[in-house]
């Protein structure tokens, strides 16, 4: 990992930095305010090995360190403590051995006698007690021994009290607890953005999948239709769905998509919704726009429109344009599925399917929106893949291509676990990929990326949907202004900029006089009565 994408955690992870920033020095100072404090106090002892001529030879030199260290043991040996504890009432040999330690310094003939009590004072006692009982019992030897003092043990600095404690102390300890929690907090930060299988932010998807975030779609205040479907005025989506249709107008300047499939990894991340919205606002504007349902297990544009379930659909046309001499009618019935292949399926041939022999006005919608039609799932059938999967199916998107709508949309089903995707992935010009960050899984994302280049589909980039709001975010926060100014002029009857023409967007009426939102170049009919 770089250092941005270090600094990119920490910022993310803030708050449970703090959180052990703050928990861990709190806890250091709280257990310093109830242990009990302990004082050290140290003797200085020197032992030197006399020599028999007037100058110190190098065997005197050995002969003294190795006395200092046999002496730092000895200090601590049973045979002094007893004698020592033996002075306090009280005082056992073991509780003592626990508070004294003795080492030696290195390349001196000093060693140090440490004593830690609870009382400064007493602390002092004992070391002083220890090193002169040590004294004491060396010369004893000695003189019992050899008759004479070999070697001597000088107090060369007694103990003094010290009236600051070593330990439990609580400035030390709280500041090594307050860094310790930092650091503490910096790895658990870490270590949950590596466990963490959820994508976040529109950055963590950029770098996770290397792939373009072409628009942010802000979180709506509630799931419901009318909240998510085709926002207007100063919704905060409204500007995100121009500025997705615009970056997908860059994608290509010269060579403008004209087939578009909207996927998700899993259900539920709204990809219908964004299909459908993207249809609305390329339609408002003014490009003629086909939307067509190709989730042909669990479709969702119907409802979105207000459509009858029996509508003739993809469904119907795929099965049209693979027995072009039945009637279209016929289609539309319960059994056609049992019943189709009682039918002759003689076709004309390959350059001769084109609108004027093969029409999509039976299984196209006009939905009220100028320039926008719709193209249902129709009856679902019991194999899909097949389906999709046909040599109607591509007559179909041929007659499609030629039929002058600047633009075809399909709403395809979830890509994994499914086989439509990689069907129809290779057949259009570009692919969008809906996310949605409250619920993203990065394995997911991966094999969905995966199987589309798998199926060799041109990734135009992905959509964030469903992103929380934030008041901080400065892109959020000037929208946020803008809508909540709109509202509040609404309810005043004020506007804060001119309002557009109503009759901008109106299509020119039909000779026989019934409105329609028809352009006059494209042959799709009058919405069908169910």
């Amino acid at each position: 990992m770089t250092l941005e994408q270090y600094w990119t955690i920490l910022v993310k992870q803030w708050r449970l930095i703090i959180i052990c920033f703050l928990a861990v020095g709190a806890g250091a100072a709280i257990a310093s305010r109830l242990m009990t404090p302990l004082y050290q106090s140290t003797a200085l002892v020197q032992g030197v090995v006399k020599s028999g001529s007037s100058i110190s030879d190098y065997t005197s030199l050995l002969a003294s360190d190795q006395l200092v260290q046999t002496e730092a043991i000895l200090a601590t040996s049973d045979q002094v403590l007893r004698e020592v504890a033996s002075h306090y009432p009280g005082l056992t040999v073991e509780q003592l051995s626990k508070e004294v330690t003795s080492t030696p310094k290195l390349n001196t003939q000093l060693f140090e006698v440490d004593v830690l009590d609870s009382n400064p004072t007493r602390a002092a006692a004992l070391a002083n007690d220890i090193a002169k009982t040590l004294v004491k019992q060396q010369l004893q030897i000695q003189i019992t021994l050899l008759g004479t003092a070999e070697g001597d043990l000088l107090i060369v600095q007694p103990a003094q009290p010290n009236f600051t404690p070593v330990r439990s102390n609580l400035l030390l300890n709280t500041g090594a607890g307050l860094l310790a929690g930092l650091f503490l907090g910096i790895l658990l930060a870490i270590l949950f953005e590596r466990l963490d299988t959820r994508v976040h932010t529109p950055e963590a998807l950029t770098a996770l999948l290397n792939l373009p975030v072409l628009v942010t779609i802000w979180r709506a205040r509630s799931p419901k239709k009318e909240d998510v479907f085709n926002p207007t005025g100063h919704d905060l989506n409204v500007e995100s769905y121009r500025i997705l249709r615009t970056n997908i107008g860059f994608l290509d300047i010269d060579k403008p998509l004209h087939s578009l499939m909207v996927t998700s990894a899993m259900p539920r991340d709204g990809k219908s919704v964004i299909a459908a919205n993207l249809a609305i606002f390329m339609a408002k504007a003014g490009k003629t726009t086909l939307l067509v349902d190709a989730d042909l297990r669990h479709p969702a544009l119907h409802d979105l429109f207000g459509l009858s379930a029996d509508k003739m659909g993809l469904s119907n046309a795929v099965l049209a344009f693979s027995m072009p001499k039945i009637p279209a009618a016929e289609f539309s019935k319960p059994n056609t599925y049992a019943s189709h292949r009682l039918y002759p399926t003689t076709l004309p041939a390959a350059d001769a399917l084109t609108a004027t022999n093969l029409s999509l006005e039976p299984f196209v919608h006009s939905v009220g929106i100028p320039n926008l039609w719709v193209m249902p799932s129709g009856p679902l059938p019991p194999n899909p893949p097949e389906l999709l999967d046909s040599k109607a199916m591509q007559r179909l998107l041929r007659v499609m291509a030629d039929y002058g709508v600047e633009v075809v949309i399909f709403d395809v089903p979830p890509a994994l676990g499914l086989s439509d995707v990689s069907i129809l992935a290779s057949k259009m010009d570009g692919t969008l990929v809906v996310v949605d960050v409250t619920r993203a899984n990065k394995k997911h994302l991966k094999q969905l990326k995966a199987l589309l280049e798998q199926a060799r589909a041109r990734i135009l980039g992905c959509v964030v949907n469903k992103q929380r709001h934030s008041h901080h975010d400065s892109t959020y926060s000037y929208y946020y202004t803008d809508e909540q100014n709109g509202r509040r002029n609404h309810n005043t009857g004020k506007m804060n900029s001119p309002t557009v023409p109503e009759n901008v967007f109106k299509q020119p009426e039909m000779q026989n006089g019934e409105g329609d939102h028809r352009t006059q170049d494209v042959n799709f009919p009058e919405r069908q009565s169910s």
